[in-house]
């Protein structure tokens, strides 16, 4: 299931243990390494710690990959609240310029994936979340694969149904579900 993903993918994973979170997330991750794409993991949940454990026993080799550019793993500090607040346009702007930088270093493409339960420290951040997650949807970057994972136990059903609504792919019980949306558009980045 995991190679159904590529670039130019935007999906949503939906998932109740941090085990079932893992199962797929580190593969998803090793799928865009495999195929030199430049990868980053959001950590929240999990530390960047317990990410690049799960990443190494998965037989990756973790100080290379970091070495030559292809793995990074950070926090929500370091991206989503780089800016101070989270601000969907900036957000964007800097997926937009990850992609770019991976093209100009002759990587396929920018492969992403972020655990979203950040947004949940922030009550300001939801609204906010929503309006980001629609927006990049509208301006998805062709050379950008981002699996956005949000953990069902902390979410509410209603944002779990908002988040489904604003995604073209919905990965969720073992299943991939692909959907059109209106308005959608990829925009070619490397160009």
């Amino acid at each position: 299931m995991i190679e159904q993903l590529e670039l130019g993918n935007h999906a949503a994973f939906f998932f109740k243990t941090n085990e079932e979170r893992l199962a797929y997330t580190i593969p998803h991750i090793i799928h865009g390494l495999q195929n030199n794409e430049r990868c980053l993991y959001i950590a929240d949940e999990n530390t960047v710690f317990e990410v690049l454990v799960k990443f190494h026993q998965a037989g990756v080799d973790v100080r290379k990959a970091q070495r030559r550019g292809a793995l990074t793993v950070v926090t929500k500090r370091e991206t989503y609240l780089r800016h101070g607040l989270f601000e969907p346009e900036k957000m964007i702007a800097d997926l937009h310029g990850e992609v770019k930088y991976s093209l100009e270093h002759a990587f396929a493409g920018f492969r992403a994936t972020g655990e979203m339960s950040w947004a949940l420290d922030l009550p300001s951040a939801l609204p906010r979340l929503i309006e980001y997650e629609d927006k990049l949807q509208k301006l998805w970057p062709a050379e950008l694969c981002a699996l956005c994972q949000y953990n069902e136990t902390l979410f509410s059903p209603e944002l779990v149904e908002k988040m489904i609504s604003l995604h073209s792919i919905i990965v969720r019980g073992g299943k991939i579900i692909r959907r059109t949306l209106l308005r959608q558009d990829s925009v070619e980045v490397g160009a």
